[in-house]
């Protein structure tokens, strides 16, 4: 906290408290919950193509198989999950068995069969009649979830996205709500930037990945069960059976997969929060000539902007952006620029007047049909957020990176999208009430708020696609969701500059990994806090062998160029 303060400031701090308590009175005027309830005692089976249907005392279930290794599971009550994470839904026919089980029906393709129990327990096997998971009856409690299923003692489980927690999870309990750790994090903090709900179990009987298609926070609990809570949407999960390989090919046939890279991404970046002129980003290129250090690309971080107005430059600061990315271009070194989601609140600011006149900024639940915007602060003091559930919005957004195409960046850098914002307690977001578009059926920030980074990227993305359909889009974001990896690589975000973090980063960039995210790395040396010599050297020489390779830090803290550690770093 202390160190969030230094960073921030006390005036913007100050300020922050209002927005803080605003967000509380909001919070509070969402309804309790009552009991938990089990779906009750099956009434009604009913086999359909692919499936069945299955009607409870207090419930109802649909068992669909997609393909003969993929069967979707829903248990109806609340809304359906809009498919933001689904890239594929033209699936062929699957030819199912329906047979008496137990006192339910088994239902079967030839690589899995699920049986449904008469009180809504499910089973899954595999094709050799081995047990995959045991699932209880789920419970509901208003717009609540809980789903259980047992563990076999040696079960191991991994995913979940970005975890600051060991590659096996067995033994934890992990929060699905995306987060930013004000001030750097280090081994244990959670939740991070980045939740998946989608892990892999893996036990002497086979193993399995089970993927849960809801948007909502969730809180996971392994121990000796296996147990998900989820505040609101419907129960619908994809179960998938075989080895983790396998397994996470189907999952990304399902949830997408990622286009091919520019070349020039998968080299060297040097970042820094604080390369604040024209001449200092020449300087830096400069003396990586010098040092005969290879380099791909320079991120600029919020200093470029003009006032931290996003898409805009500081034409004092950096005069002739255009000719300094031609400039570094003829030298194989691309510019990123970073970008925020906040809108600064002015007027004067074209950016700000087209989204407030065309409704695309998220909104405050008002009476007789007032849409009243969101405003909270962020970097350029009081904002509006772009609602990336309207697809109006996300087109309009996409539409303004030609602003700094036309000046030369080649990629760009999405932070502070899981949306954050500054407060001064409890959640660093949104209020739960804030409205949303969700494609028109309308929701609230309970369900949109994991879904604000992915859909960020997904208009970048489809933006890029349109104004430079000839260009391979790099875009590098900080949070997200399922199917993420189809728009953007991600970086672990704001890590502390400490050993231990270091040896953190090794399970952390696994574990996105296994939940789909193969474009990803660290900071090197950590984001806050001074590294020693060797620890910048381990770290670079760790980063060397992942997908993003970049240096990045905070402005307060000594420079981490390569060349400031001297010899024998340098020659490292």
């Amino acid at each position: 906290m202390l160190r969030a303060l230094r960073l921030i400031g006390p005036r913007e701090a100050l300020r922050a408290v209002g927005y803080t308590l605003f967000r509380d009175r909001l919070d509070f005027r969402l309804p309790p919950a009552g009991p938990f309830l089990p779906p009750g005692n099956l009434l009604v089976a009913t086999p359909v193509p692919g499936g069945g249907r299955f009607r409870f005392a207090q419930g109802e279930l649909e068992v669909r198989f997609l393909a003969p290794d993929l069967v979707r599971i829903t248990w109806k009550g609340g809304p359906l999950p809009i498919p933001y994470a689904i890239a594929r839904d033209d699936w062929p026919p699957v030819q199912v068995s329906w047979d008496p089980a137990d006192g339910g029906y088994a239902l079967g393709s030839e690589e899995l069969e699920v049986v449904v129990g008469t009180d809504g327990g499910l089973l899954f096997r595999d094709a050799a009649g081995h047990i995959l998971r045991r699932e209880s009856p789920p419970r509901r409690r208003g717009q609540e979830w809980v789903h259980r299923a047992d563990l076999r003692p040696e079960e191991h489980l991994y995913g979940l996205g970005e975890r600051a927690a060991p590659l096996n999870l067995r033994g934890g309990e992990y929060c699905m709500w995306n987060s930013d750790p004000l001030g750097g994090y280090g081994p244990g903090v959670d939740p991070l930037y980045l939740g998946i709900p989608v892990y892999l179990g893996l036990h002497p009987e086979g193993s399995y990945l089970l993927f849960y298609e809801n948007s909502y926070r969730a809180v996971f609990r392994f121990r000796d069960r296996a147990q998900a809570w989820f505040s609101g949407g419907c129960l619908r999960y994809y179960f998938i059976p075989g080895p983790p390989d396998r397994a996470l090919r189907r999952y990304t046939e399902l949830t997408g997969r990622p286009s091919l890279p520019p070349r020039w991404a998968l080299g060297y970046h040097q970042s820094r929060w604080g390369y604040r002129t024209q001449e200092e980003v020449r300087s830096l290129r400069e003396k990586f000539q010098a040092h005969d250090l290879p380099l791909s690309a320079i991120h600029l971080d919020i200093d470029y902007m003009d006032g931290f107005r996003v898409f805009t430059v500081d034409r004092e600061r950096f005069p002739d952006l255009a000719g300094l990315a031609r400039e570094l271009a003829d030298g194989g070194v691309h510019l990123v620029a970073i970008l925020d989601p906040g809108v600064k609140r002015d007027k004067g600011y074209d950016l700000f007047r087209e989204g407030l006149e065309a409704g695309h900024f998220c909104t405050l639940p008002g009476g007789k049909g007032a849409k009243r915007p969101l405003y909270a602060q962020v970097w350029p003091g009081w904002c509006a957020f772009p609602d990336f559930t309207d697809p109006a919005a996300r087109s309009w957004w996409g539409d303004q990176y030609p602003r700094l195409l036309q000046l030369g960046i080649a990629g760009f850098w999405h932070d502070m999208n899981e949306p954050s914002v500054r407060t001064d307690w409890g959640d660093s977001t949104f209020p739960l009430p804030t409205r949303h578009a969700l494609e028109g059926r309308g929701g609230d920030h309970r369900e949109a708020h994991n879904l604000y980074g992915l859909l960020m990227n997904r208009a970048a993305c489809e933006g890029l696609r349109r104004h430079c359909p000839e260009k391979r889009p790099f875009l590098l974001s900080r949070s997200g969701w399922a199917g993420l990896q189809r728009y953007a690589w991600n970086w672990t975000g704001d890590t502390e500059s400490t050993w231990e973090t270091l040896r953190q980063t090794v399970p952390t960039v696994l574990g996105l990994g296994l939940s789909g995210i193969p474009y990803t790395g660290p900071d090197i040396g950590g984001f806050s806090g001074h590294p020693s010599a060797e620890l910048y050297i381990r770290w670079f020489q760790l980063a060397a062998f992942l997908p993003f390779f970049r240096t990045h830090s905070a402005w307060d803290v000594p420079p981490r160029e390569p060349w400031t550690f001297g010899e024998p770093a340098l020659s490292n």
